[in-house]
């Protein structure tokens, strides 16, 4: 009996031995396997920088801005009224008239003055806070001054209404009687806002000083009919 079991050992032994250090020796054999290009750590992220925006210098900095212009409307010929208008409309705010004739006359209706020049010219391009000067004249500053004589009618028509009985008088004639040439009925109360369009006694005619005389009237920027004056 104890002989039997002797002789069976070592092969028991070899198969204990396999069964402890087998699965070691399997392990060692497994080489690790490398890490995959996806599996390597990513790189920290980075921001690009915003390409500045708007008109630069040459330096690269900003640019200054400049003041807004525009270009400037013609208005020779106009009134003065409709040419301020224009010209606000257009931007330009400052507008200063002055007095073409260099007499310095109180401006004081602007539908009575016509713009006879501007500067800064047509056309130009100007900043808009730039102001703009008006030079302005009468339409009636174009006619002939009247010649008077005593006693003899002048011609006074195309003169503001002022002028008209200024060379009446002067004449000797001092019954004068203003007509609203538009039947109106209208009484003038400043005589350079009215234009004289007609007269009742004709000129180089010499009738009595105790004449009445009628002198029908517009006033500027109103039509003139047949006689041709410029309002």
């Amino acid at each position: 009996m104890s002989r039997r079991t002797i002789r069976r050992s070592p092969a028991l032994l070899a198969a204990l031995l396999v069964l402890l250090f087998g699965p070691l020796a399997a392990c060692a054999d497994e080489a690790p396997t490398p890490l995959a290009a996806t599996d390597a750590p990513a790189a920290p992220a980075t921001t690009p920088e915003a390409a500045p925006t708007g008109p630069t210098t040459p330096g690269g900095g900003p640019a200054t801005p400049t003041a807004a212009s525009a270009v400037l409307p013609d208005v020779t010929g106009a009134r003065l009224s409709d040419a301020e208008a224009q010209l606000r409309a257009a931007g330009f705010l400052s507008v200063h008239a002055v007095d073409a004739s260099g007499a310095g006359r109180a401006i004081l209706e602007k539908n009575n003055w016509l713009v006879t020049r501007q500067q800064p010219a047509a056309g130009a391009p100007a900043a808009l806070g730039e102001a703009v000067t008006l030079s302005v004249a009468r339409p009636t500053d174009r006619q002939p001054g009247a010649e008077v004589t005593s006693g003899v009618v002048p011609a006074v028509v195309c003169r503001d209404l002022q002028d008209a009985q200024d060379a009446l008088r002067e004449a000797g004639f001092y019954l004068l009687l203003p007509k609203d040439g538009l039947g109106q009925g209208r009484i003038p109360l400043i005589d350079r806002n009215w234009i004289v369009v007609g007269q009742s006694a004709a000129p180089g005619t010499r009738p009595e000083s105790s004449e009445k005389i009628e002198l029908t009237v517009v006033k500027f920027g109103e039509p003139t009919g047949n006689s041709g004056c410029p309002s």
